[in-house]
């Protein structure tokens, strides 16, 4: 996958023992030099080109792309509409990698909420992190990789299904990659597996396991991994375990379950004593390149932490003062909501016994929130209480949400772990409009 523009070379040409310098010599090196250059000229040109190209195919694919969102979220507010004017029940859900109708308190006292884009997800405010794989200079500002990062990556292991170890990459031409870019917290570089095979082959997914040992110097504490697949959305993630110790036995980290097509996600956990970390990648997708089947998949990052987030909590305080955020929800240009049938939020924290949710969640139609018209503390939301809410026609909706550190269990069928922050990724609404 690495190709070399230019391989230099050198040659020894001996000196003479007192005679005369060879004019031959240095003409024949004064030449190379000069070749040298104009190969490297030419090298720099082509590549300079092949950039050109290849940003203008990116850029006109981006904005196909653009267009193609904004024609589908076109169709999806004109059937929204239509279907909810005409007395029928939309449904929308509102996913908080979406920031457009994110806002914060903003009093001396108030307290914002952290919100991470790129994974959509709420979380409490973090005092300090502590990452595990790579430092941050004081002085420089670079992110310096731990020298003694011990990192073991094989397609040969035993899945404990009875098959003993097997290679699940099958022999095929394999491109190893650099797997130290995925713990360097450079999102910009990324650990790149290629596995090659006849274009007549019969395989159809391969499988690629990774253990990560956390450096000496840092302390083996952590409650959140945080976890880029690469290609984002096409690779699917089969394992993420910990383990304590060295050669001790490795615990699937709570929440994960095996998922297909994974995207970047973040696992919170409460803080554990975490000294190596395994990742199982499979890939079924493969590209037809140069006449071979080839298969890519690797990791754009891979973060361990220790977060102390905020655990502020004050009973009874003014929204603002515990750690909190607004989400503000516009229904289609030239109607309002008229009723509000089912408010389900994801995760789904209602799970949780009443009186023991760790987050809140209160619905007003007042951008000042002066006044609520649900609130998740008081009232089950309508699908579980069977009474519709009725904003009056608002053209939007004020969801203000507030969120509490875990220090004891929600429930049996709480989303959340026990010692960690709650979270949220987004709210599912189904509603009726009217025009206005």
């Amino acid at each position: 996958m690495t190709k070399k523009l230019v391989t230099p070379t050198s040659v020894r040409i001996p000196a003479r023992f007192r005679g005369f310098i060879s004019s031959k010599d240095t003409n024949d090196f004064r030449e190379g030099v000069v070749k040298d250059i104009q190969q490297l000229g030419l090298g720099v040109n082509a590549l300079f080109s092949s950039l050109q190209v290849a940003q203008t195919k990116l850029t006109r694919e981006v904005d196909h792309l653009r267009r193609e969102v904004d024609a589908l979220r076109n169709m999806s507010l004109f059937r929204e509409r239509s279907e909810g004017v005409d007395g029928f029940t939309s449904n929308r859900f509102v996913d908080l990698s979406d920031t457009k109708g994110v806002s914060f308190p903003s009093g001396s006292k108030d307290i914002p909420a952290a919100i991470a884009a790129e994974f959509g997800e709420l979380t409490l405010p973090a005092k300090g992190v502590e990452n595990k794989f790579y430092v941050n200079s004081i002085r420089s500002g670079r992110v310096i990789t731990a020298p003694d990062l011990a990192i073991s990556v094989s397609s040969k292991f035993d899945k404990g299904a009875g098959d003993g170890i097997v290679d699940y990459e099958y022999g095929g031409k394999v491109d190893e990659g650099i797997p130290e870019n995925a713990f360097n917290g450079n999102n910009t570089s990324f650990w790149i597996r290629r596995v090659e095979f006849p274009l007549s082959s019969t395989v159809s997914e391969v499988e690629v396991e990774m253990v990560v040992t956390v450096p000496k110097g840092s302390t083996t504490e952590a409650n959140l991994i945080e976890l880029y697949p690469f290609p984002n959305g096409t690779v699917d993630v089969t394992v993420l375990a910990t383990a304590p110790a060295i050669g001790g036995s490795f615990t699937t980290v709570p929440s994960f379950s095996s998922t297909n097509n994974a995207v970047k996600r973040r696992y919170h956990m409460p803080v554990t004593n975490v000294e190596q970390v395994k990742v199982r990648l499979r890939q079924r997708n493969w590209v037809e390149e140069n006449g071979a089947k080839v298969f890519y998949y690797g990791l754009q990052e891979l973060g361990l932490k220790l977060v102390d987030y905020d655990k502020t909590n004050i009973p009874g305080a003014p929204f603002g003062q515990n750690p909190s955020l607004i989400v503000r929800v516009d229904a289609p240009e030239g109607t309002g909501f008229s009723d509000i049938f089912r408010i389900v939020p994801s995760p789904d924290f209602f799970k949780e016994d009443p009186g023991s949710r760790h987050i809140r969640m209160r619905l007003s139609t007042d951008s000042n929130l002066s006044s609520f018209l649900w609130d998740s503390d008081s009232s089950p939301p309508p699908q579980q209480s069977g009474v519709s809410l009725t904003p009056g026609n608002a053209p939007s909706l004020f969801f203000a949400i507030e969120l509490r550190f875990v220090e004891t269990s929600g429930g049996s069928l709480s989303p959340y772990t026990v010692g960690t922050t709650p979270y949220l990724w987004g709210i599912g609404l189904s509603f009726n409009l009217k025009e206005i």
